[in-house]
């Protein structure tokens, strides 16, 4: 960020700032929502997500955490109980003998096709060429600077 803080802002800005990130708890929420009592938290749909489509040197936990930005410890619980779930199968990797891979079963697919993103996806179809990338644009920013302040 700039190293302002939110009390350098006037106050219509803060009000602002305060009702835009709410609305977007809101929105993250609704996607999420249709979770039952025995599916998938978030972090473990970002796992089956990033494992079906990382090569097989990143299908890694190392891999993982760093696309998630969590601790090995937590990304490794993530995995953990994906497999003993039967979301994901395990192998050797091949470049380090004392590594593994992950890869998705056809379980593991199969759930994929439930993707609670596949509705947010589906309005996102709606927004022009224009406003799907000043969205996009936006979103990455906002990512890069939590991210930021999360590692000072």
């Amino acid at each position: 960020m700039d190293g302002r803080a939110m009390a350098d802002f006037d106050p219509a800005q803060q009000r602002r700032a305060s009702g835009t990130a709410q609305l977007f708890e809101q929105l993250a929420r609704r996607v999420l929502e249709r979770r039952n009592g025995d599916d998938l938290h978030a972090s473990q749909w970002s796992a089956l997500r990033y494992f079906s489509r990382a090569g097989r040197h990143a299908a890694t936990v190392i891999g993982l955490s760093r696309y998630l930005g969590n601790t090995s410890g937590s990304t490794s619980r993530t995995a953990k109980s994906l497999v003993e779930r039967g979301l994901l199968s395990v192998q050797p990797a091949a470049h380090d003998g004392r590594a593994v891979t992950f890869s998705l079963t056809e379980e593991g697919n199969r759930r994929l096709e439930e993707d609670p993103l596949h509705d947010l996806s589906g309005v996102l179809t709606h927004l022009d060429e224009t406003e799907i990338a000043e969205f996009s644009r936006i979103l990455d920013k906002i990512n890069s600077q939590l991210r930021h302040l999360r590692e000072e």
